[in-house]
């Protein structure tokens, strides 16, 4: 197993990120000599670069750590080999899960294989981006319990969704204050804010109508990063608490929501709260909406506090943690011609509305946002 610093893992993020080539039927496979499982229905799961699929099973099994089946199925996902191969990561991410789930949060369970574990190493085919099979790599196999409901991408969010939103977030930072997980105090990913200026790499392949926007984040974050580091209550960070990753459901009101679910624990990390919310109200900018986009920033942070309340540190962070996020977007929209068949970076990769989101930032006095 490895053991990387950031630099280590940012340089070999290049090569080991591949996203698994698992067929249906390798699916069924893994899941019946990995888990004593029989599937009865299966279907593919978009993601970035892991292979994720619900199944329903057979109610007759062989796996005597599992009491009675979800009648809502399961998520089988297959890890890329960078994340499957780094010390500690699917022990530090299943510990956290269950400590959510135990203060109440709406969270997939880990299931314990036929070993008794709750991961196991496979060595699998890679995808390339023409979609041939590569090489083989060790990628993890892990079964967690499917939460229904639908990503809150696919609903017009209002006010109500935006600030549940936020208040789910701040809900989940509530809950791990009193986690301890000395392994995932060490893992590292994509989303931490240390490794931004790793974006530097993606500059070149922008367009020009992005370009100066993402330099200027770039030139500004590590001064106003290092101005604020210090003073920032840091703790556990969900990493990614995009639309994407976070469920709603109908209420008994007519086409109403509520938020009440989260998913994918992968870019869990230790780090600034603010740093957190930054990346949710990126996305805020952006998630189709019935109100104006600043308006659903301010609902987000409002929920957000109703449950913790912010900092004047903090909130003077939020701007730059918010634009660091679109940054990254814009760099997902440059590797779509590296994937072009993958579902989840095509979500994404629209430049335009990212552009349209900076403009009304660099012009707009974003301060206001934050005032309570």
């Amino acid at each position: 197993m490895l053991e990387l610093n950031d630099h280590e893992f940012m340089s070999q993020a290049k090569d080991k990120m591949a996203k698994p080539n698992v067929s249906v039927e390798l699916a069924k496979e893994l899941v019946k000599r990995i888990y004593g499982l029989q599937v009865t229905e299966i279907k593919s799961l978009d993601s970035f670069y892991d292979k994720n699929f619900h199944i329903e099973v057979s109610k007759d099994h062989q796996n005597s750590n599992i009491g009675e089946v979800s009648d809502d199925g399961y998520t089988l996902k297959v890890t890329n080999t960078l994340k499957s191969n780094l010390k500690g990561h699917f022990d530090a991410i299943h510990e956290a899960m269950l400590h959510l789930h135990e203060k109440g949060l709406r969270v997939p369970q880990p299931i314990k294989n036929l070993e008794g574990k709750t991961w196991k190493l496979e060595t699998l085919p890679l995808q390339e981006s023409e979609g041939k099979v590569a090489k083989t790599l060790q990628c993890g196999i892990h079964l967690l319990t499917y939460i229904p409901g639908v990503p809150l991408a696919t609903v017009d969010a209002n006010k109500k969704i935006f600030f549940q939103w936020g208040e789910l977030l701040a809900k989940f930072h509530k809950s791990v204050e009193d986690f301890i997980c000395p392994a995932l105090m060490k893992q590292t990913t994509f989303l931490n804010a240390k490794n931004f200026e790793f974006a530097t790499t993606f500059l070149g392949r922008l367009p020009k109508d992005a370009k100066p926007f993402v330099q200027n984040v770039l030139k500004r974050y590590p001064s106003e990063y290092k101005n604020h580091i210090s003073d920032l209550p840091t703790g556990f960070l969900h990493g990614d608490f995009n639309d994407l990753n976070i469920l709603v459901r109908p209420t008994e009101e007519t086409g109403s929501y509520c938020v009440d679910g989260i998913l994918d624990f992968d870019d869990m990390h230790h780090g600034p709260y603010a740093w957190d919310l930054g990346m949710l109200l990126g996305h805020a900018l952006l998630v189709k909406k019935t109100i104006d986009p600043l308006a659903a920033v301010g609902h987000a942070v409002a929920g957000y506090q109703s449950v913790r309340r912010l900092s004047e540190k903090e909130k003077s962070f939020l701007t730059l943690a918010m634009e660091c996020r679109l940054c990254m977007l814009c760099f997902i929209s440059t590797v779509v011609d590296k994937d072009p068949s993958n579902s989840y970076i095509l979500k994404l990769a629209d430049l335009r509305p990212k552009i349209e989101v900076f403009e009304l930032l660099f012009n707009g006095d974003n301060e206001r946002l934050f005032r309570s």
